[in-house]
């Protein structure tokens, strides 16, 4: 039952402390999220390491710049590059 009600508070002031976030939101018209996701990444780093080393290599890769073709590439018919 204690634990019950330690969970019913986490999740009041969780929501209780959303509430300033929201309403820049709302007024701003940008998504927030970006705390829940650094608190949720911490959370994935002690109870699954392996999962975190791939969430940042996969973040990695997305960030990576991406090289661009050369003005001579030119399309195959198929709309491919020549590799």
């Amino acid at each position: 039952m204690e634990l019950l009600l330690a969970l019913a508070a986490i999740v009041a002031i969780s929501w209780v402390a959303s509430i300033p976030a929201r309403r820049e939101a709302k007024r701003t018209g940008k998504r927030p999220g970006g705390s829940m996701a650094g608190a949720l990444s911490v959370v994935n780093e002690l109870f699954a390491p392996s999962a975190h080393n791939a969430a940042i290599i996969v973040e990695e890769q997305r960030e990576a710049i991406k090289p661009m073709p050369s003005p001579e590439d030119k399309k195959k018919p198929g709309g491919k590059l020549p590799q």
